[in-house]
């Protein structure tokens, strides 16, 4: 059985995003790789506030607080750099978000 293909795009997108300075793609690049992040992070998102709150991580509170946070205020600071750290930051919190969700599908299945 293959990963889901909502997990697999994720996990790509994540890693354009976490890519070193040097790869930053261009703003348009950015601007499309922010949409994507943004589209993945939402189902991510919903998928674990779906879940029983027993079956959740921890961390699973705070990764569900701070996507609400980043993907409403958007970039600190304007500018092609705050755009990179603004899906640097989503990123890294889709890593989390998957993480809790690998967890509350163990917790479910056990």
């Amino acid at each position: 059985m293959g990963m889901p293909q909502d997990q697999t795009d994720a996990i790509a997108l994540v890693a354009r995003a976490l890519a070193p300075y040097g790869e930053r793609p261009g703003p348009e690049g950015v601007a499309a790789l922010t949409d994507g992040l943004i589209t993945c992070g939402q189902k991510l998102h919903d998928a674990l506030s779906g879940t029983p709150s027993q079956q959740r991580p921890i961390g699973a509170f705070e990764a569900l607080a701070e996507w609400e946070y980043f993907a409403a205020v958007g970039p600190l600071g304007s500018g092609p750099h705050a755009n990179w750290n603004h899906a640097r930051g989503l990123a890294r919190i889709i890593r989390q978000l998957m993480r809790a969700l690998e967890h509350a599908a163990g917790a479910s299945a056990s």
